[in-house]
């Protein structure tokens, strides 16, 4: 993922989940790396993002296209071991409150599945977690979900109140 994509994945996140960089904002705060004209303050500010996204919604997480591959991989997958509820409401949620996505993706990939840790492509876990993520409801949008770690783990899960 180049340093756009990387930063747009976390405005998106940010903005809709009220979390960037680690850490929670309040909702409508810009995540860290971008930058916000003061209400009391005339002098000028760069932004350091450019160019802002076109859209007026949310920057996705995963494309649809993405989250349906990741379904029907969850299917071959996952389900002979997991029940599909473990992976969304708030059971999922409650369980992952407050850690990363990219630890969420470290631990898919470095323990699943159970009989061939890691024995999955990237491409397919990456799908697979793009399903997970439209199962919670996290935006799809036009940007695939890419194995970006370090990206992956600025955007917190379920962020804690």
């Amino acid at each position: 993922m180049n340093s756009l994509n990387a930063k747009l994945l976390l405005m998106s996140v940010g903005i809709m989940f009220g979390c960037a960089s680690g850490t929670e904002v309040a909702p409508g705060r810009y995540p860290s790396g971008v930058s916000e004209t003061p209400v009391n303050d005339s002098s000028p500010v760069v932004k350091e993002e450019s160019p802002e996204p076109e859209s007026s919604g949310p920057i996705s997480l995963y494309t649809p296209a993405q989250s349906e591959r990741g379904e029907d991989s969850f299917r071959e997958t996952c389900l002979s071991c997991h029940s599909s509820s473990e992976f969304r409401g708030r059971s999922f949620q409650r369980d992952w409150r407050g850690s990363s996505l990219g630890y969420l993706y470290e631990e898919i990939v470095y323990y699943m599945p159970e009989d061939n840790p890691g024995g999955l492509s990237t491409n397919t876990y990456l799908d697979i977690m793009a399903y997970i993520l439209d199962q919670n409801g996290f935006p799809g949008g036009e940007m695939e979900l890419v194995s970006d770690i370090e990206a992956m783990k600025e955007v917190i899960l379920f962020p804690r109140n």
